[in-house]
């Protein structure tokens, strides 16, 4: 699980590709961890489920594949992410599905069931801290700040992950970590 490659990525990659059982767990172990975090931290309800679903579309796809191991893991990265879309769209229509419901009941309060996914998983973060100084981010600011610290993404495969370019990348990466120290040097000031 450390994120080598042995004998090599290319020759992992090739094996896995046609069939073998270790290419596949290598390319797994290399990666299951740091998409598990990524998954969690973004607020997915079931990680173990997601990661799974994630790996069953990498190794269903795989002989597709051409390219080197950082653009292995921005793809890998890029179905995490697409996966986690769907999955807040289909729990906001669940949502939606039944707050509509429940409103049609008599003596339903027009109260919104909408909730935030992010909002969520932050809230479910053992620190609070944490959870509030992310939660001060953006939301491309906190994508930009998972993938480089949890995922440990460079600023390029950030870019082809969010389909973003560097620069823009690069700036909210700026302003994230400008918000998050202004916050770290206002919460160590005495009071």
């Amino acid at each position: 699980g450390d994120g080598s490659f042995r004998p090599s990525f290319e020759v992992v990659l090739v094996s896995a590709q046609r069939g073998d059982e270790r290419a596949f767990e290598q390319l797994f172990k290399a990666l299951n961890r740091r998409v598990h975090a990524f998954v969690r931290v973004r607020g997915t309800t079931d990680p173990e489920g997601l990661v799974n679903e994630v790996f069953m579309k990498v190794f269903t796809n795989l002989s597709g594949f051409d390219g080197n191991e950082v653009q292995f893991r921005a793809w890998v990265f890029t179905i995490a992410r697409n996966k986690l879309i769907d999955e807040g769209r289909r729990r906001q229509r669940r949502v939606a599905e039944t707050s509509m419901e429940a409103a049609m009941e008599p003596g339903a309060s027009a109260g919104s069931g909408v909730g935030d996914v992010e909002a969520e998983a932050l809230s479910s973060l053992g620190d609070g801290w944490v959870a509030a100084q992310l939660g001060a981010l953006t939301a491309e600011q906190r994508e930009v700040v998972v993938l480089r610290i949890v995922a440990d993404l460079t600023i390029e495969v950030i870019a082809e992950v969010l389909g973003k370019r560097v620069g823009a990348v690069k700036a909210l990466q700026r302003r994230a970590f400008r918000t998050l120290a202004k916050n770290l040097e206002q919460a160590a000031a005495p009071l």
